[in-house]
């Protein structure tokens, strides 16, 4: 049942996860499909075949998550309104990424990388098909706001620009196929331009940095020349677009979710909390901090803060280790990307599936299983010479 589970079923679930955004019609079937193809069938292996999960017990990142995860759902204790409990559901959904995907790199970390990047190649294709329908359709917007399930250019944007950060790491991680990992990047990155978002390039920017840091040689020239080519062209042609709005309130909104933070600072408000920010010249209501970090602060204290916060710490930490694995430069670029992305944007840090998993859970699944694959490689090199020793 667990071979069927992890060789054939989870590697058709995880590539239904992360391209089904592009071609899912409505958001309510994309979380069917994630309930039914990859959640729902975990559930079920992790508890029939739990010893084959265990593996996970010497996982520090997993035992973070499982203790932000007990302490969001502690903070409905103190939540002032009617406390919606199926909101408990919503951990659950995420373990259950973290598990499938974990599972799937501790048995065959291929399969596992084969379908991430059949899915970033499928994520490339689509980008070039909305980039010719919204270019030569009828009517157009003045922003790229996207297809299928998605519907709002800073949301399409949190989508494409994961996968533009996976091929920006993977270009980086080997120079094999280094031309058609190039073609995969170009049609995202030109796409992330027409979103007219401007979220998703400073966040490329931190990998950028992240991956000269890590890699530091040669191949960090290369870096700087094929990013210098894109991005000029494409600040040439869309540079005024991006720079018009200014700030976009950001100071103002961040200033604002800070007084409404103090009087429950240490504990938060509570997971789901509601927040509401008035714009001062429209008198527009934002539900939202346009910040995942001060998201979480807002419903669940600086205790929680320091909880999240050590997730990111602990992952950039143990990247930086372990850092002459290619699979541990893509896995750590996708976490920096989300990292950054969710500085400007976001408030919803623990939800059902949607653009902002791609921002946070799929990227800490991802590290989750390189991080474990990686480190008992490295354990089960160091003890062959004690054993051909003690022989």
């Amino acid at each position: 049942m667990f071979k069927g589970y992890v060789r054939c079923w989870l590697p058709a679930a995880l590539v239904l996860l992360l391209t089904g955004m592009f071609w899912v019609g409505e958001r309510s079937l994309y979380h069917k499909l994630y309930y039914l193809s990859f959640a729902l069938p975990t559930l079920i292996v992790a508890l029939v075949c739990w010893r084959r999960f265990l593996f996970l017990r010497q996982a520090p990142l997993f035992w973070l998550f499982v203790a932000f995860s007990a302490y969001v759902a502690l903070s409905l204790a103190w939540y002032s309104g009617n406390v919606d409990y199926s909101k408990l559901k919503h951990p659950l959904y995420i373990c259950m990424l973290l598990l499938g995907v974990a599972a799937l790199g501790d048995v065959d970390m291929r399969r596992l990388v084969h379908s991430v990047g059949l899915a970033g190649a499928v994520a490339a294709l689509a980008a070039l098909i909305s980039i010719v329908a919204y270019l030569w359709g009828e009517s157009r917007h003045p922003r790229l706001e996207g297809y299928g399930a998605l519907y709002n250019p800073l949301l399409t944007s949190h989508v494409y620009g994961f996968f533009a950060a996976l091929w920006l790491g993977a270009l980086m991680s080997s120079a094999k196929q280094w031309p058609l990992k190039l073609m995969m990047l170009v049609p995202l990155v030109l796409l992330l331009f027409l979103t007219g978002s401007r979220t998703p390039f400073m966040a490329l920017f931190a990998c950028f940095i992240w991956l000269l840091v890590m890699v530091a040689d040669r191949r960090g020239l290369w870096l700087v020349l094929a990013l210098a080519g894109i991005g000029a062209t494409g600040v040439w042609f869309f540079g005024a677009d991006l720079l018009d709005r200014g700030l976009s309130y950001r100071p103002f909104i961040w200033a604002e979710t800070w007084k409404q933070i103090m009087p429950a600072l240490w504990l938060g408000h509570g997971y789901g909390t509601g927040i509401d920010i008035v714009l001062p010249d429209s008198g527009r209501i934002l539900a939202d901090p346009h910040n995942l970090t001060l998201g979480v602060i807002y419903q669940t204290g600086l205790v929680g803060g320091a909880l999240w916060l050590a997730l990111y710490v602990y992952s950039l930490l143990s990247a930086w280790r372990i850092r002459g694995s290619g699979l541990v430069l893509v896995s750590s670029t996708l976490l920096v990307y989300g990292f950054v992305a969710g500085m400007t944007e976001g408030g919803s840090f623990m939800s059902r599936p949607k653009e902002h998993w791609f921002l946070i859970w799929i990227p800490i699944a991802i590290h989750l299983a390189v991080l474990c694959k990686v480190s008992n490689a490295r354990k089960a090199t160091a003890a062959a010479p004690e054993v051909t020793s003690g022989a």
